[in-house]
């Protein structure tokens, strides 16, 4: 499915499913990084981060939200190990390679939808989490997007939304030569942190992840006392 704006047309998905992993790898190549090593770090930011429940291998409703081929799920499975898992996509080829990925778990619901409306569940989520997913969605319906996952979330639930960081060089150069960020525009932090007030998230907290590259890796323990600096390549922020 195509998603157009007045501006620009955004990417289909569906184009990608089959060589997102390629493409990702190549864009990052100058990182010295995989791509499975964002896609845990992410998680194991967001477990580190996360207070909401005593251990986290307390049953857990978690959503991935904009789940793709589904290169989270495992990481998801590895630190959350008694969750129980809903991955949502606009892209239906993007959630069959999921399926396909993901097979051995028998904890993920996979759920398709065209409008933010479709997306619907029996149940309320301890942990919505959405990784470089917003850039993709046009602004103008960012705050009915925002509205509608806090409708989902559990009274003490949280929401946890990764985004590159604009103020980084090195990540604009990545942002802006990507075949499927085509169209898109990067979303700086305090613009994100404003619209999820807007959509009635009481309390929100911002920090920056992934400021070395792998040869400078001798440094990564130090990169948690640097999450309030503004040049990390990407930043996450944490919503009630």
């Amino acid at each position: 499915m195509t998603i157009s704006t007045q501006q620009n047309i955004l990417p289909n998905f569906d184009d990608y499913a089959e060589i997102y992993d390629d493409l990702v790898a190549q864009n990052i190549k100058a990182s010295g990084f995989s791509p499975s090593y964002f896609d845990e770090h992410k998680i194991k930011t967001l477990v580190q981060d996360f207070s909401g429940l005593p251990r986290c291998d307390s049953p857990v409703q978690f959503l991935n939200f904009g789940c793709g081929i589904g290169k989270s799920e495992f990481f998801i499975n590895k630190y959350f190990t008694n969750a129980t898992i809903v991955s949502a996509d606009i892209s239906v080829a993007s959630l069959e390679k999921a399926r396909k990925r993901n097979q051995s778990f028998k904890n993920i619901t996979y759920h398709y939808f065209e409008t933010i409306q479709e997306l619907t569940t029996d149940t309320k989520f301890d942990i919505i989490y959405a990784a470089n997913v917003f850039h993709h969605i046009p602004q103008s319906e960012h705050l009915t997007t925002l509205n509608h996952l806090r409708s989902l979330l559990k009274p003490n639930g949280f929401f946890y939304i990764f985004e590159h960081n604009p103020a980084n060089p090195l990540t604009r150069k990545a942002f802006y030569t990507c075949p499927f960020d085509s169209g898109c525009e990067m979303i700086p932090s305090i613009r994100l942190s404003s619209l999820l007030k807007q959509g009635g998230y009481t309390k929100t907290n911002r920090n920056f992840i992934v400021f070395f590259p792998q040869f400078l890796r001798l440094l990564l323990p130090f990169e948690k006392y640097l999450n309030k600096i503004p040049f990390g390549a990407q930043y996450y922020i944490k919503a009630q």
